[in-house]
């Protein structure tokens, strides 16, 4: 299988919400996650990435011909949707930070998400979200 390029995004989430159409009725910071999770993870297990980024237009500037770009190029190295989902590793900080790393596969291609979150009050915001063909690459910032 043909290495994923990284895609770091953290520079410029650095602030914001997020803001899905599901996650503006959501009452509680933990529906929100779920809500978010559930769409997000949706969108990835169908190898549609740039959409996944696009969840999160409100907080990024997107350059569309690079995430459609990006979708072209899921679809040639992934030539099946995702069948499974799973959360690899999360830990809690302290004073509302979290990070996540989650694993989409299907036979023996593998996706890997890596999140870093912040629970301000109501608010969730991301503040680092990369992805990687290689395990290793997004464990080690664990």
């Amino acid at each position: 299988m043909r290495r994923f390029s990284t895609l770091l995004i953290a520079g410029l989430i650095a602030t914001g919400s997020v803001q899905s159409s599901l996650a503006q009725t959501a009452t509680s910071t933990r529906q929100v996650y779920t809500q978010a999770r559930e769409e997000l993870d949706a969108l990835i297990m169908q190898r549609r990435l740039g959409d996944a980024i696009r969840m999160f237009d409100e907080i990024i500037e997107v350059d569309e011909a690079e995430l459609d770009a990006l979708d072209a190029q899921m679809k040639e190295i992934y030539e099946h949707n995702f069948e499974s989902v799973g959360l690899v590793r999360a830990e809690v900080h302290k004073n509302g930070f979290r990070q996540e790393m989650i694993a989409y596969w299907t036979g023996r291609d593998y996706l890997y998400l890596y999140l870093l979150m912040h629970t301000d009050g109501s608010d969730i915001r991301l503040l680092n979200f990369q992805f990687d063909t290689d395990f290793h690459v997004l464990n080690s910032l664990f």
